[in-house]
C-alpha cells in the first residue's frame, strides 16, 4: 500500500486518533490506529495458531481463566473460583454470573460446555462445520487429540461447569488462559455456521464490527462488557506490509503505533520526540526446521551437521537489534528450566566430517522455505534465510530459496511438504510444555495442522512429555524437561537461532500499555493523552 493511499484511508479517523485531546483517564470516544504487518488468517481463535488472528481474540474474547497484565499470572477470567480433585484429574469452576456475549445471549455452564464439546469431538456437528480447511490445532497439541485428556465437560449448575480429566495436567490453569480456549457465543456459531470466523461473537472488552481481508480490522468497545469498560472507544488494526510505508505513517502521526518495526528504523524512532519505544518480554524461539521424515533429514549425522553450519551470531549480529540473543538456551527467558543448552558450536569443518561420515561427501540440494514477513522473532525473514543459504553453501549443501505468503506457508509447513523452513514460535502460557510438547512431540505431528513442523517422533520424548504433563511438583517437572532437551540436543531436528524481545512503538499520547510475554496488545489497559504519558 502505498503512502498516499494509507493516508487517504486513515484520514478521516485522524481527528479522533490518538493525536486528539482527551483527559487524564482516557478520551472514551477516541480511536487507535494500529499498525500489524500482516492481517489475521481466521478470526476464530479455535483454529488457528498464528499470532496476528490471536492477539485479536485477546481483546475480543475470553476464557475461564487468563493471565495478569504483563504477566503469565493465572487471574479468574470467566471463572471466578475453581477447585480440584482426584490429584488434579476433575476440576470445578464458578462461573462469572449476568455476563452476556456479544450477540445479547448470555454466557452460562451450557456455553462452556459447547465450545469444549465442539473442539474435542470430532463427532460433533459444530466440529466440522466451523473448522473450514484449519483443524483445531492447539486444542489437539494442548490435550492431546481428539477428545483427548479432556474426557467430559459437565453442567453442574448454571454457574458451575466440572471438567474431568483422563490424567493430570499439571498446566490446565494455563492453557485455559490461552485465545484459543476463549468462549465464543452458542448462538452465533449456530446462526453464522462457516462464516463464523469472519466476525466472531464472544465476551470480551471488544468486538469486531469490520473485518477488510488485507486491509484493515475494526474493533468497538462492548458497551455490555462485565469488567473494566475499555478507555478507547475504536481500535483499527491497519494491515500495512511494507515497512517503509508504516514508518513514514508513523511519523507523520497517520497511525498511533506499529508492532514489529525493523531493526534499521528503530534509531529513528528513539530520536523521534513523539513517539515512545518498548521491549515486549523475551519469550520466543526462531529455529530452523528440518522434515525429519524425508531423506536426507532422516538422518541423526546431517542434522547436527546443520546445527554446526550455522552461524548463529552472524545472524544475529547482522540482522537483529541489541535486545536479541542467540538461543544458547532453547527455552527463552521467560521460561523455566534454566539453563537449557541444547546448541551446537558454529563449526563448518566438522559440519563437513559429518556430512561425508553420512555419506554426503559432495554435498546434496534441497529447499529452504521462509516466510515473507516480518514475526516477532524475525524482523527479516529473506535475509536471514539468505544468511543460512550461504552458511550451507560453505559445508556443500545448495539451498534453493522459497519465500511465501504467511498464510499459505502455515498451511504448507503444517502439513509438513518442506525440506527447511524457517519457523518461530512465541509463548503462550509460561510453562515449558508449550514449547517442548507443542513443537516437538509426535502428538503434535499430525497433519495438515501440526505444529511440530519438524515431525518428529520419539518415544523416549514423548514418555517425558507425558510425565512433566501429569506431575505437579515443579522440580520434578522440570527434571524431566532437561532430559528432553538433552534428546533434542541428541537428535538434533531443528537448529535454535535467536530470542528476540520484540520493539513496539506508540505515540507519547497513547499511556497504558504493558508490555505482555505472549506478545499481545492489551488496547482495553491503554488510553489517550494530550501531552502523552
Amino acid at each position: 500500500m502505498r503512502a498516499s493511499v494509507l493516508a487517504a484511508l486513515v484520514m478521516a479517523l485522524v481527528a479522533c486518533s490518538g493525536s486528539g485531546g482527551g483527559n487524564g483517564s482516557g478520551d472514551q470516544s477516541a480511536t487507535l490506529v494500529f499498525g500489524r504487518n500482516k492481517d489475521a488468517v481466521r478470526l476464530d481463535p479455535a483454529v488457528v495458531t498464528d499470532g496476528m488472528s490471536l492477539n485479536v481474540a485477546r481483546v475480543t474474547m475470553d476464557g475461564l481463566t487468563r493471565y495478569r497484565l504483563g504477566s503469565f499470572e493465572i487471574e479468574p477470567g470467566l471463572a471466578t473460583s475453581w477447585k480440584t480433585s482426584r490429584k488434579g484429574a476433575v476440576w470445578t469452576f464458578k462461573l462469572r454470573r449476568n455476563v452476556t456475549f456479544q450477540d445479547g445471549t448470555p454466557f452460562d455452564a451450557a456455553a462452556v460446555k459447547f465450545n469444549f464439546d465442539r473442539w474435542r469431538l470430532r463427532d460433533n456437528f459444530y466440529h466440522k462445520s466451523l473448522q473450514g480447511n484449519s483443524e483445531y490445532s492447539y486444542y489437539e497439541s494442548q490435550f492431546g487429540g481428539f477428545p483427548g485428556t479432556i474426557r467430559d465437560v459437565k453442567v453442574v449448575a448454571p454457574d458451575e461447569v466440572e471438567f474431568d480429566l483422563s490424567k493430570p495436567v499439571a498446566p490446565f490453569l494455563a492453557n485455559l488462559a490461552m485465545p484459543a480456549f476463549s468462549l465464543s457465543s452458542p448462538t452465533a456459531m449456530k446462526q453464522k455456521g462457516a462464516d463464523y470466523f469472519r466476525q466472531p461473537v464472544g465476551t470480551g472488552p471488544y468486538q469486531v464490527t469490520e473485518w477488510v481481508k488485507d486491509d484493515h480490522i475494526t474493533l468497538k468497545a462492548y458497551p455490555g462488557y462485565w469488567g473494566r469498560k475499555p478507555k478507547i472507544a475504536t481500535v483499527v488494526l491497519r494491515d500495512i506490509p511494507d515497512a517503509a510505508t508504516t514508518m513514514l505513517a508513523l511519523q507523520k502521526g497517520e497511525i498511533d503505533g506499529w508492532e514489529y518495526p525493523r531493526p534499521d528504523d528503530l534509531t529513528a524512532i528513539r530520536r523521534d520526540r513523539n513517539l515512545k519505544l518498548y521491549n515486549q518480554p523475551p519469550n520466543n524461539l526462531l529455529y530452523l526446521s528440518m522434515q525429519t521424515q524425508k531423506a536426507p533429514f532422516n538422518n541423526v549425522l546431517v542434522r547436527r551437521a546443520i546445527n554446526e553450519a550455522v552461524d548463529a551470531n552472524a545472524l544475529i549480529h547482522n540482522f537483529y537489534d541489541a535486545a536479541a540473543s542467540v538461543a544458547d538456551d532453547f527455552l527463552p527467558l521467560a521460561v523455566w528450566p534454566h539453563p537449557n543448552k541444547t546448541t551446537y558450536p558454529y563449526d563448518p569443518a566438522d559440519a563437513r566430517r559429518l556430512l561425508t561420515q553420512a555419506g554426503f561427501a559432495h554435498g546434496f540440494s534441497t529447499t529452504l522455505w521462509y516466510m515473507t514477513l516480518p514475526r516477532p522473532y524475525v524482523p527479516e525473514p529473506q535475509r536471514v534465510a539468505e544468511a543460512i543459504q550461504a552458511d550451507l553453501r560453505k559445508v556443500g549443501i545448495n539451498a534453493k530459496l522459497q519465500g511465501f505468503e504467511w498464510g499459505p506457508y502455515l498451511e504448507k509447513t503444517q502439513r509438513g511438504d518442506h525440506n527447511l523452513a524457517l519457523y518461530g514460535w512465541t509463548g503462550d502460557n509460561g510453562d515449558p510444555d508449550n514449547f517442548l510438547y507443542v513443537l516437538l512431540d509426535k502428538d503434535s505431528a499430525i497433519p495438515p495442522g501440526a505444529q511440530n513442523i519438524c515431525f518428529w517422533k520419539d518415544e523416549r520424548f514423548h514418555r517425558l512429555m507425558l510425565l512433566g504433563q501429569n506431575t505437579i511438583d515443579r522440580a520434578r517437572r522440570a527434571q524431566y524437561y532437561k532430559e528432553a532437551l538433552q534428546l533434542v540436543h541428541d537428535e538434533a531436528p531443528l537448529v535454535p537461532i535467536a530470542h528476540t524481545a520484540p520493539p513496539i512503538v506508540f505515540k507519547k499520547t497513547i499511556a497504558g500499555y504493558v508490555p505482555n510475554p505472549d506478545n499481545s496488545e492489551s488496547f482495553e489497559a491503554m488510553s489517550v493523552t494530550p501531552g502523552g504519558p
